[in-house]
């Protein structure tokens, strides 16, 4: 059996992926970031409230499902 690279998943997998990644910001956000005194030292975070950092965070997740998707497959050695 061989692994399958992620670039030749299928795009429904490749979206999962993503929405997962995104829900676990969420949860991590609304969990441990809004029910303590974390939000407080972040600039520019909005309680309860779409902001730059859930906007931050959807492009890096973006970024790196694209740079998986396209990077070159290392060389086997043998």
């Amino acid at each position: 059996m061989t692994t399958v690279p992620f670039r030749q998943m299928p795009m429904v997998i490749k979206v999962a992926t993503g929405v997962a990644f995104f829900t676990f910001w969420l949860c991590l956000e609304e969990f441990l970031i809004n029910r303590s005194t974390f939000w407080q030292y972040m600039p520019y975070y909005k309680r309860d409230d779409a902001c730059i950092w859930d906007l931050m965070v959807g492009l890096l997740i973006v970024g790196g499902l694209w740079w998986a998707t396209t990077r070159d497959e290392p060389v086997a050695r043998a």
